[in-house]
């Protein structure tokens, strides 16, 4: 049996010592508290950043596989002259206006009124930079969004609107002079099948 301390001195020495354990249990503890803490704002931070890289690499170049890039089609019935439709899939809008050979001569005449006639800042493929932006004269295909605020578009007798604003466009998708700037319809990558009621964009 150990011999008891003078005064008492086993009793607080035991207590110092018990009060010691204690604390560095709660620094020992607080630690890990403080690492796993440390880990998970890290692993937050990483994967923030990761996301953010992803965000960039693929708005500045397309990392869809090939096979996204012809897989949308669109069937057309009838459509008469001078006369749009809007087809939608997914997320895609795509305005087809099919044009009267009176359409197509109008289009030649009175450039003045147009924001960029020979659509020199506008977007559209190699096919398409020509007067009526077009592979065919009688059919106009372009994205169904607006180039000024980015809205939806309506149409009107002659005219194409954008809805949010005043911004209109003529049946060649050329942006009419108005109080802002902005450019002509953006023309998609497309093809159409021999008798044109298969139409295919390729974004």
């Amino acid at each position: 049996m150990t011999p008891a301390l003078p005064g008492g001195l086993d009793h607080r020495i035991v207590d110092f010592i018990h009060q010691a354990l204690t604390a560095r249990g709660e620094v020992v503890a607080a630690a890990k508290e403080s690492s796993v803490l440390e880990r998970l704002v890290r692993y937050f931070v990483f994967a923030f950043a990761a996301a953010l890289v992803y965000i960039f690499i693929d708005f500045t170049f397309d990392l869809r596989p090939p096979r996204v890039h012809s897989s949308y089609q669109f069937k057309l019935t009838e459509l008469p002259q001078d006369q749009a439709l809007i087809l939608r899939q997914d997320n895609l809008s795509v305005l087809v206006i099919r044009r009267s050979a009176e359409t197509i001569a109008a289009l030649g005449q009175d450039l003045s009124r147009l924001q960029d006639p020979e659509s020199e800042r506008s977007h559209q493929p190699e096919f398409a930079t020509n007067l009526l932006r077009s592979r065919h004269p009688e059919y106009f295909v372009g994205y169904a969004i607006g180039t000024d605020l980015g809205c939806s578009l309506e149409v009107s007798a002659s005219t194409v609107k954008e809805t949010c604003s005043q911004a209109r466009y003529d049946f060649a998708g050329r942006a009419l002079l108005g109080d802002n700037k902005f450019l002509n319809l953006a023309v998609p990558d497309y093809t159409f099948s021999d008798n044109f009621n298969i139409l295919t964009i390729r974004p």
